[in-house]
């Protein structure tokens, strides 16, 4: 009984998850991007105010954070998203890097220069809101125009934090030293004993330690920076040659 059989055609059958799937990485991009311009947006009123500070008074620093304290304390706390960013994988980096980044500035820009009146008009203060804007209206250009991003702003995005980062490293490192006889006598943030926790923290202690450790933890972060660098470089160059 020799029948002839048509040949067996497994036929795709759609996955009613893919348009699902579609639209929320078309929402997640949609997002990112309105994220990534507003930041960028952000940080160039911070840079005019601090460079418009700067012309102002006849090149110093002393009434930046008055002028350009209000963006930067804004877009700075806001970008608290990017680690979330970065936990829900809506981005590729790494969760400790931003995480630590994050707590560095925002600690050092709220609890320390924020919370002393003294420090604010310092050149450390005026000079740390200049690398961090100077940075920051490079970066958040290159995550918004992402694979249409021009090869020069690439390049310029993976090469500025080579002086920029140290120097915002060594004005961070500044402000928390210069704040620390204030945190002393204030005993700022700390908790004493005896108390129902039986638990203290002296937080001019933790600031010193801190200090100890800073270098090293910017090392650990520069380093993750050249790294990118010479990941996205090459990256270029590939495409250029393509």
């Amino acid at each position: 009984n020799n029948e002839t059989r048509a040949p067996h055609v497994v036929r795709a059958v759609p996955s009613p998850l893919a348009p699902s799937a579609q639209a929320a990485e078309m929402v997640t991009r949609a997002y990112l991007l309105c994220y990534n311009l507003g930041q960028a947006m952000g940080w160039s009123a911070a840079l005019a105010a601090t460079l418009r500070s700067v012309v102002n008074n006849a090149g110093s620093f002393a009434s930046v954070y008055a002028d350009a304290g209000w963006y930067v304390r804004a877009f700075q706390v806001a970008s608290v998203l990017e680690v979330l960013h970065a936990a829900f994988r809506l981005t590729k980096s790494p969760v400790s890097a931003a995480l630590m980044q994050w707590v560095g500035r925002t600690h050092v820009l709220m609890a320390v220069t924020h919370a002393i009146p003294e420090l604010q008009s310092t050149p450390a203060a005026g000079v740390l809101f200049m690398a961090w804007a100077l940075t920051e209206v490079i970066r958040y250009p290159t995550y918004a125009l992402s694979l249409s991003c021009p090869r020069w702003l690439n390049w310029l995005r993976y090469t500025i934090f080579i002086p920029l980062y140290p120097i915002g490293a060594l004005s961070e490192m500044k402000l928390m030293y210069d704040g620390i006889p204030t945190m002393r006598a204030n005993q700022m943030y700390s908790i004493t004993l005896p108390n129902a926790l039986n638990f203290g923290f002296d937080y001019t202690t933790f600031v010193t330690m801190l200090l100890v450790a800073y270098p090293f933890l910017f090392y650990s972060l520069y380093a993750y920076m050249f790294i990118q660098r010479k990941k996205k470089l090459a990256l270029i160059q590939t495409r250029k040659e393509d």
